[in-house]
């Protein structure tokens, strides 16, 4: 769902956060969230609440 966010255009920690929580209906822990996103950072999947690969993008935009 982070992932998710990211590629449908969030591009901070509350905008991550609003998102999710909107989908999902459900409060998602502050820090839950800072660890998917340090990880996602980790990974190289993500930097700067942005994809370094457009395919992750566009492939995260179709995730359910």
């Amino acid at each position: 769902m982070v992932l998710r966010a990211i590629a449908n255009g969030a591009k901070s920690w509350s905008g991550v956060r609003r998102f999710v929580e909107e989908e999902t209906g459900e409060t998602i822990p502050k820090s839950s969230l800072t660890r998917v996103v340090n990880r996602l950072e980790e990974l190289s999947i993500i930097k700067d609440y942005q994809f370094l690969d457009p395919i992750h993008r566009e492939a995260a935009k179709v995730l359910r």
